[in-house]
């Protein structure tokens, strides 16, 4: 009973390493010539703003985690996150009856510069509003420890498994 325990952990954290390695959405552009003026580079409207404003215009791109130098933190660490989600997902009572069509439950979120959830968007479930409920319960989960880069917090891009027991 163990031994498969053990085997059900290493394939979640296999398959929560590979969702996580593989994202990639950062795009990159191409450069322009030094000799060109830099405004003809930037789209007019941030180009108005800054004037207006002297300032830097707020970064608010979605950084992958393999970009980021501190990857974003659940309180406590992501076993505490998973015990979160196990205290508060209801299953549903069509999968109470039939454990043979339970299955794994594969979600992207936005991990704010505040630590707040954003943009959860369920990538995968296997019915029976199963993908709906986890939505529900990331939706209840307190702040997380935003991603770090370059010093600063930044909003990053999160995938994460959960296998519905």
């Amino acid at each position: 009973m163990k031994t498969i325990q053990y085997k059900r952990h290493f394939l979640i954290a296999i398959s929560f390493l590979l969702l996580v390695g593989c994202q990639n959405t950062t795009v990159t552009a191409m450069a322009e010539p030094a000799s060109k003026n830099i405004e003809k580079t930037l789209p007019q409207q941030a180009i108005k703003l800054e004037k207006l404003h002297d300032s830097k215009p707020e970064d608010t791109e979605v950084y992958s985690t393999s970009v980021v130098e501190i990857f974003p933190k659940y309180p406590g660490g992501i076993n505490k996150f998973y015990a979160f989600i196990k205290k508060n997902y209801v299953i549903p009572q069509e999968l109470m009856d039939d454990e043979a069509s339970r299955g794994g439950i594969f979600v992207n979120m936005i991990i704010e510069k505040d630590g707040s959830l954003s943009a959860i968007k369920v990538l995968r479930d296997f019915g029976y509003g199963s993908g709906k409920e986890l939505g529900r319960v990331i939706k209840l989960s307190p702040n997380w420890i935003p991603a770090i880069k370059d010093g600063n917090p930044v909003r990053c891009l999160y995938s994460i498994p959960y296998y519905v027991q």
